[in-house]
């Protein structure tokens, strides 16, 4: 079996999968194949469709590829894909921001931070598979801790937690 047909089953898995997929998924699929070689042929998908004039790429969200449209292609896209189901409000974007940037954080950490209860827009981003349960706290109480998931990454189009914008301060001059 040559590269090129490799290459191809790729990217039908990842059409009719239409959701990220890691390796380890992928090489339940295409068993005759090992993790190494599909991680290789993946990367030079990635390369390839990154290099000309696709109108598909494929992202890598946290070790899970997708098919997805370039970004500058986005508001051709926009009237045909209405992401209603996941509109966030101003408090539940304030609470993401939370949990992205302090992860692991608790409720209690969440609510300090915010000055109001935050339990109804914890459940809201549960709900939305934005952010997960990551264990729990061994103090009194064992305390849920929070942190976002790779649906966080696909909706807001981040590779990694790394891409987040740096957080700036402003000073006051007084």
């Amino acid at each position: 079996m040559t590269d090129k047909y490799l290459k191809g089953l790729i990217e039908e898995v990842l059409y009719v999968w239409a959701e990220p997929i890691s390796i380890e998924e992928l090489s339940k699929i295409l068993y005759d194949f090992s993790k190494t070689e599909l991680k290789n042929s993946l990367e030079e998908m990635v390369e390839e469709r990154n290099s000309q004039e696709s109108g598909l790429i494929i992202r890598n969200f946290n070790n899970s590829y997708q098919f997805t449209t370039r970004k500058a292609s986005d508001k051709y896209f926009e009237s045909l894909l209405s992401k209603s189901e996941k509109k966030l409000t101003n408090s539940t974007l304030e609470t993401l921001s939370i949990i992205a940037y302090k992860q692991p954080i608790t409720r209690v950490e969440i609510d300090k931070i915010r000055g109001v209860n935050s339990q109804s827009t914890i459940d809201s981003l549960l709900e939305k598979k934005l952010i997960a349960e990551k264990g729990r706290l061994d103090k009194i109480g064992k305390p849920i801790i929070y942190g976002t998931t790779d649906e966080f990454l696909q909706y807001f189009n981040l590779s990694s937690l790394e891409e987040l914008p740096e957080i700036r301060t402003e000073k006051n001059e007084n």
